[in-house]
């Protein structure tokens, strides 16, 4: 887990080694904790351990504690709240500046979708109102003259 700087490093340290002291003083097993937690004992070990490259996100990690805490009858809420308030990325800043020199592809599919509704609005008036075709009728001449009547 690269993600961390040390402080985050000795908190999670201290978290770990408080929750083996009490898993220890009760006298249970891993196996029996990751069967209660459903996580794998082989990460259980590694969080006791302090091998921490083989965590995985800390996000996760933050279950694991929370889950851990609760099987012991400790209050998980708080011990993973207790770490997870310390993760920050240390590379936030970069990522956070490289996204602000992408370009922006969302303008673009506005305007296609608001001319394909255009598109649709106009047909769906076409299709429900066709327009009426002006149609001359001739009638009979009256006094001489023939009159032409248009219906609309």
């Amino acid at each position: 887990m690269t993600l961390l700087n040390e402080a985050q490093i000795e908190q999670l340290k201290e978290i770990t080694t408080h929750l083996r002291q009490v898993r220890q003083e009760k006298s249970i097993r891993i196996e029996e904790i990751a069967a209660q937690t459903l996580i794998r004992a082989g990460v259980l070990q590694a969080l006791e351990e302090e091998r921490f490259e083989e965590l995985p996100e800390p996000i996760f990690v933050q279950g694991f504690i929370r889950r851990y805490g609760d099987a012991l009858g400790l209050d998980g809420n708080a011990l993973s709240y207790t770490f997870i308030s310390n993760v920050v990325r240390q590379d936030s800043n970069k990522n956070h500046k490289n996204s602000d020199n992408k370009p922006n592809t969302y303008i673009p599919l506005v305007f296609t979708y608001i001319l394909l509704l255009v598109a649709a609005s106009t047909g769906l008036l076409y299709i429900l109102n066709p327009p009426q075709i002006a149609s001359e009728t001739v009638t009979p001449e009256v006094n001489g003259e023939q009159s032409i009547v248009t219906n609309q």
